[in-house]
């Protein structure tokens, strides 16, 4: 492999064709992968000279120019963390071609499960980084997110629609006034005649959240009569520990952003950012930091790899990782 090649691969001047052959030569042997981190090392050493002069602005434009064709970000906000950016090349390049970085890539399943509870209902799981789309037999679509179950009957009786959901889905549901539809939401139910809304609705997570989209849904607390009414772009989110409701203001298309790939955070804590993460990545985090639990992130990832989300964590956040045991760790810079 010629030096100049290498060289264009740390700059990121390469397409993914020729970015594919370099990481193969280096992977082939720890010859190939000696002589390249020496060559990142003098690489980097030389920008750490300049590092006065470095403009933040431009290495945010070189990383939009490398994921420009699937979307890219909207940035909200970020911090001037670009000594991390040029130093961190040399810590990821060890782990980058080894055991660790191939854990980085998409285990995700590309099975979804369909089982039958009993004769008379139907059980659909997704996993860690599926989504599926189900069609009831009254002709409303719900599509689940990753990791979540739906149990519902393969056909409705002539009083109620109802459906059990772990996990979060978007329904879009047929408007029938004489037969209203319910979503079992663990403590909380979701009454609804036709509309379109979001739950999420995670047996682990600390919170039930209902968003409206269209329409108008009432929930009903469990042992507790008096509905909360929605309206359009509005969020309902119930706290479990607290047994409390609280409405939101919300841009329901954020909300329901994840049907698209994306995954869009404002002012969310690190905590709810790394279990999102996780679900849809099907990786494993490691905060070391209490500090970084509460800190607040705003972004967008859009249908970007893992790869691409440590970076952009890394430059838009004051947050550094590492890859170790097939974990991917986190602490405050």
């Amino acid at each position: 492999m010629q030096e100049k090649q290498l060289i264009k691969y740390i700059k990121g001047e390469l397409n993914i064709p020729e970015k594919r052959e370099v990481l193969n030569w280096i992977r082939n042997n720890q010859e190939n992968q000696k002589k390249y981190n020496i060559l990142k090392a003098k690489y980097v050493a030389a920008k750490l000279k300049d590092i006065e002069d470095v403009d933040v602005d431009v290495h945010f434009k070189k990383f939009n120019k490398k994921v420009r064709d699937k979307k890219k970000v909207n940035y909200i906000s970020y911090s001037t963390a670009i000594v991390m950016i040029i130093a961190l090349s040399i810590v990821f390049s060890n782990n980058y071609f080894g055991k660790s970085k191939e854990t980085l890539k998409e285990k995700i399943p590309a099975t979804i499960e369909n089982s039958l509870v009993d004769d008379s209902f139907i059980e659909t799981v997704t996993s860690k980084g599926d989504n599926e789309e189900v069609i009831l037999s009254d002709g409303s679509k719900i599509i689940l997110n990753v990791d979540s179950k739906l149990i519902y009957p393969k056909k409705f009786n002539d009083s109620i629609r109802e459906v059990t959901l772990i996990g979060e889905a978007f329904f879009d549901i047929e408007r029938d006034v004489n037969k209203p539809f319910i979503v079992n939401a663990n403590e909380i139910k979701i009454k609804v005649l036709g509309t379109s809304f979001n739950v999420k609705s995670y047996s682990k997570d600390e919170k039930i959240e209902t968003t409206l989209v269209t329409g108008k849904v009432e929930l009903i607390k469990d042992q507790d009569n008096t509905p909360v009414e929605l309206s359009p772009s509005q969020k309902a989110v119930f706290y479990k520990t607290k047994n409390k409701i609280k409405i939101e203001e919300v841009d329901s298309s954020n909300i329901i952003a994840w049907k698209e790939g994306k995954l869009i955070f404002q002012k969310a804590s690190m905590n709810e950012v790394i279990i999102d993460l996780e679900r849809k990545y099907n990786v494993k985090f490691i905060i070391n930091s209490q500090k970084l639990l509460n800190y607040e992130y705003t972004g967008t990832f859009d249908n970007l790899s893992i790869d691409e989300v440590l970076e952009l964590l890394a430059i838009s956040s004051p947050i550094k990782y590492s890859i170790k045991d097939e974990r991917i760790i986190l602490e405050m810079k």
